[in-house]
């Protein structure tokens, strides 16, 4: 089966002109660890769904004219098509699928959370239902799965979906329930990714992420620079990504490697090369919430 998609030239859009306003949030990380430690300690059931062609339910605020895709020219070389709503490629596209989206969720009872606008919430007095979004993907959870349902079918009125059931993966990152109703998040998928892409698949993983004792220096003399400096970025970034996301094991060893990233040396590479070896023989590691027991929010700070 063959699939086209009319795509905007967002680059020729002026801004002022042809577009305003572009922010469109999108779904924090820490909002979905949250959600999923009160999921897990209350028991609730967490769900996901997707927007299917988010982008074509938004609504235009300018005018806004575009040229005939190939095949589909008017005779007239005077005529042009305007835009009645939005479409893929244009820059205000994300902003007016979340105005979009905020209006419908409005009218259903849901309000966003002061502390992340990707995260709506509706509570009454049949009990509580969360809603995180990013973008077309949707995280729901609730104290009644009967909330969710009926939650699925509202938004299925308004907008095409596809109702995915029971969580599974979310911004890249697996989600599986444990016997007692633990929550797992975890990232091998990710983790297998990155060892293919760097050629580390067969190779022999560490017990820890830096070697123990080890000091990471400057480069010195006799310690040749890397010819392309930009691998070594590209390496540590992604290894970033997982520190911030699920595993936090890593954490101590990216500050350490991050210092060198103006000016890396062959001998940095084989040490981020080797956080990538520790997290192949633990793989399966993750953040772990919930289980039996009361809720209980605490704060820390290291400075008053």
């Amino acid at each position: 089966r063959f699939k086209a998609r009319l795509v905007a030239k967002g680059y020729e859009q002026r801004a002022g002109i042809d577009y305003g306003e572009l922010f469109a949030p999108t779904t924090r990380s820490a909002s979905l660890r949250a959600l999923l430690a009160v999921a897990a300690t209350k028991g609730m059931p967490i769900h996901q769904l997707d927007v299917s062609t988010a982008f074509l339910n938004g609504e235009l605020e300018e005018e806004l004219w575009m040229q005939q895709p190939p095949g589909y020219e008017s005779a007239d070389p005077t005529q042009a098509c305007r835009l009645k709503k939005s479409i893929y490629g244009l820059k205000q596209a994300p902003r007016c699928w979340y105005v979009k989206l905020v209006a419908a969720l409005d009218k259903l009872g849901f309000k966003p959370s002061q502390a992340d606008p990707a995260l709506f919430i509706k509570k009454d007095e049949n009990g509580i239902v969360y809603l995180l979004v990013h973008v077309d993907d949707i995280i729901t959870t609730s104290d009644d799965e009967e909330l969710i349902r009926k939650v699925k079918d509202a938004v299925g009125k308004v907008f095409k979906i596809r109702d995915l059931g029971e969580a599974k993966v979310f911004l890249g990152m697996e989600i599986s329930r444990g016997e007692n109703g633990e929550v797992k998040l975890s990232q091998r998928r990710y983790i297998e990714e990155l060892l293919q892409r760097h050629q580390l698949v067969d190779a022999k993983p560490r017990s820890t992420p830096l070697p123990p004792g080890s000091k990471v220096l400057p480069a010195e003399e006799g310690d040749m620079e890397l010819k392309d400096s930009s691998d070594y970025r590209t390496l540590v970034g992604e290894l970033n990504y997982l520190a911030t996301s699920t595993r936090p094991d890593i954490a101590q060893a990216l500050s350490v490697l991050a210092r060198f990233m103006g000016k890396p040396s062959k001998s940095h590479m084989g040490l981020a090369l080797g956080v990538l070896r520790y997290l192949a023989g633990t793989r399966e590691l993750g953040l772990c919430f919930g289980g039996a027991g009361e809720f209980a929010l605490e704060g820390y700070s290291d400075s008053v």
